[in-house]
């Protein structure tokens, strides 16, 4: 069975036998640490190895992205036209000119609808799905409206074999409803700052289950525009 990977050395390593497709990753981090830097190695790393890749681009236009692939000589045109990079517009509503836009932000029904019909266009194919930010679509929702969507939404992606990997900002949901969600997710990794405030330090969290346990580790990892997300060894492991 094919496996999948992030396209980052020193988190991959951390796989094992990589990702199943049909698994589920929640992203949780600080503004600025660096998720959608992971999220643009992610599509590269997908498009390498013959996925078509979805994009749903929340918190900036779509241009971010196709601008961040192309700092990494990813061009995205060709991808575009042949149906392997597909971007959906959740950001700009009625003034954007993607082919798949979000025209309101405030009705789940609406994305959930949005998204299954992009993804029905991609049957037969493995498929990797970037939501960035999902915390974005979900503010100033009930939180049993949001838990009743993330239970049925994961429930089909991973039936369909979705590589999915969700986005959330710290700080943007109450942390209760975090914690709840977090439960829904096979693969977590949380990228935070540490260090003082003239000497920020980025980290990342992986956890996982494994061996029917939930287990994590601590790196920490630097951003080079060059080869994008660089992880040290780690820091150490816990249960």
């Amino acid at each position: 069975m094919h496996k999948a990977y992030f396209g980052v050395e020193g988190l991959d390593r951390n796989l094992e036998q990589g990702l199943s497709y049909g698994s589920q990753i929640m992203v949780e981090g600080d503004s600025g640490v660096g998720k959608t830097v992971l999220a643009g190695e992610f599509i590269k790393e997908g498009l390498r190895c013959g996925d078509t890749c979805v994009y749903v681009a929340c918190d900036d236009p779509p241009v971010a992205m196709r601008e961040h692939l192309l700092n990494f000589k990813v061009g995205t045109p060709a991808y575009e036209e042949t149906g392997r990079l597909v971007f959906i517009d959740a950001y700009e509503e009625e003034g954007s000119t993607e082919k798949y836009v979000l025209s309101d932000l405030r009705h789940l029904e609406k994305y959930f609808a949005l998204e299954s019909e992009v993804l029905r266009s991609c049957s037969g194919r493995r498929v990797r799905l970037v939501v960035d930010s999902l915390s974005t679509l979900l503010t100033n929702l009930e939180i049993t409206d949001v838990i009743d969507f993330h239970r049925t939404r994961l429930k089909q992606l991973k039936k369909k074999g979705i590589l999915t990997m969700d986005i959330f900002v710290n700080g943007v949901l109450e942390p209760r409803l975090v914690t709840i969600t977090s439960h829904l997710y096979n693969f977590i990794l949380k990228m935070s700052f540490n260090g003082s405030r003239y000497n920020p330090v980025r980290q990342m969290q992986i956890g996982k289950v494994k061996s029917q346990q939930f287990v994590s580790s601590t790196h920490m990892f630097t951003i080079s525009p060059i080869y994008g997300i660089l992880v040290a060894a780690d820091t150490g492991v816990y249960e």
